[in-house]
């Protein structure tokens, strides 16, 4: 795959100018365009709006000058809904990556309903980075929790092409259907399952180049293995399928809706459709 096109989503606050950062530097390694995208939300007075996005038109041009170097951009500030606009600007496709920024913390209000960020992760066709993390260069180690499902397959390719000097770790966790029942992780059942993985595994990287290292099974459940291997490798990007298991009420699936929710570092978010 080749990202030519990269479109930045801001809301002119401080967890968007990670956004804006990443987004440049990625576009200058990759020699790709950049739209940056603003939208004012037009539930405020009307009177209100035509001041608001002259103001953000004046801060995304000052940032976007300060950042873009020899890279090409454009700047776009609409008024709109901002959760509707920016679904139809990612799915247009015209762009091969989306940056943006993590949500803003709006505590109880988090719990019933799904932040502008994840409603845009959840309906977009398009792999969307979520900067976290201040930007001090390119990623360096990159987590991958591999399911074997086409949406992984697509994030560890984008993965690969906008960090392709960075370590990689690709992990599969597993466990045996009722290991208390039939044996335990050493039982002859559970040798016969994780041989089946170790073979679908190998499948699923046929086609990865040849650097990229082997899927390693790991024995333990999703939650507590995740959350492991972060704590173990360190990365300072995961890149996950958008849906591969149970899914939330986001819509994505629920340990990707976790991360999501509660980002542990920057965040590389795709599904099945690979470019």
């Amino acid at each position: 795959m080749q990202i030519k096109s990269i479109l930045i989503a801001s809301d002119l606050s401080a967890r968007s100018d990670r956004a804006l950062q990443r987004g440049f530097l990625l576009a200058g390694n990759l020699g790709a365009r950049v739209r940056v995208v603003s939208i004012v939300d037009d539930s405020v007075p009307e009177s209100l709006t035509t001041d608001l996005a002259e103001k953000c038109r004046v801060h995304l041009e000052a940032s976007a000058q300060s950042l873009a170097g020899e890279v090409s951009y454009e700047l776009l500030v609409e008024t709109g809904d901002p959760i509707t606009r920016l679904v139809d600007l990612v799915n247009s496709a015209e762009f091969d990556l989306v940056v943006a920024g993590r949500h803003r913390d709006r505590g109880f209000l988090d719990g019933l309903r799904p932040t502008t960020v994840e409603s845009v992760v959840a309906r977009s066709l398009t792999p969307v980075l979520l900067v976290t993390d201040p930007v001090h260069g390119n990623y360096n180690r990159v987590l991958a929790p591999v399911a074997f499902s086409s949406a992984c397959r697509h994030a560890v390719k984008t993965a690969l092409h906008i960090a392709p000097q960075a370590a990689f770790r690709l992990f599969h966790l597993w466990m045996a259907p009722f290991e208390g029942l039939t044996g335990g992780p050493s039982s002859d059942f559970a040798r016969e399952v994780r041989r089946e993985t170790a073979a679908q595994a190998a499948a699923w990287t046929e086609g990865f180049a040849t650097s990229l290292p082997k899927v390693d099974l790991v024995h333990d459940g999703v939650g507590s293995g995740c959350h492991q291997e972060i704590r173990s490798f360190a990365p300072d990007l995961i890149a996950v399928g958008a849906n591969t298991r149970s899914l939330s009420f986001t819509g994505l699936g629920s340990f990707t809706a976790e991360l999501l929710r509660t980002p542990p570092t920057d965040l590389l978010i795709a599904r099945g459709a690979e470019s």
